[in-house]
């Protein structure tokens, strides 16, 4: 594939391996609430929305504050790690001249820690935070980092492992490519907008995504 000059990335699932990191530490925190959850209850419920993600496991409402903030310390405290050859497609990225952006729905207190664990401060050129940001699929974090890069969307690709981030990928007007996932497969992520499907950021890099209209 032709590389892009401007590629934004999701980072949980789709750069960051933590799915498993982020289902123990939430089966920790709802086991403290007698709540019981299963990897295919998670499965069904997930959702970037963390609020309605804890009200459709069955914690309380007055409760999710707080089993959110446990849930956030548990995950600050874990070992990070790349998906399998996501390191690798970023250096290849970098070597032919893309400019690289984080766009995630994470909290910049965790996802910082992370990037530096990982070797990865520097490397993007615009970090864009969940901090406040506007529920998905609402496009106003992928047009602050195209403002920050001096990107036009059309001149740019964001890469992501759920439906709502392919929708807010359309909505910004960049090229959406959807990155499979235990909670998103093709079919899912082709549906929320997606030009295109990989199962991996490596194997997108590698010229092995395949078209939504395909």
């Amino acid at each position: 594939m032709p590389t892009p000059r401007f590629v934004l990335f999701d980072w949980d699932n789709t750069l960051h391996d933590s799915a498993g990191t982020n289902f123990a530490a939430l089966a920790r925190v709802l086991s403290d609430y007698g709540l019981h959850v299963s990897p295919e209850s998670y499965r069904r419920a997930y959702t970037v929305d963390y609020r309605r993600l804890y009200r459709d496991l069955g914690l309380a409402e007055e409760r999710i504050e707080e089993a959110s903030g446990r849930w956030r310390s548990l995950v600050a405290g874990a070992q990070p790690r790349l998906l399998p050859g996501a390191a690798a497609a970023l250096d290849i990225l970098v070597e032919e001249g893309a400019r690289l952006a984080l766009v995630t729905s994470a909290p910049r207190a965790i996802v910082e820690p992370q990037l530096r664990a990982l070797g990865l401060t520097g490397l993007f050129a615009v970090a864009i935070f969940g901090d406040a940001q506007p529920p998905r699929p609402d496009p106003a974090p992928l047009l602050a980092a195209l403002r920050e890069l001096g990107a036009r969307p059309g001149d740019a690709t964001y890469c992501s492992d759920t439906s709502a981030d392919m929708r807010m990928g359309r909505a910004a007007g960049v090229h959406a490519i959807g990155i499979s996932s235990f909670a998103f497969g093709p079919a899912m992520l082709c549906a929320g907008g997606a030009e295109a499907t990989a199962p991996s950021v490596a194997a997108w890099v590698d010229g092995r995504g395949i078209a939504c209209d395909g």
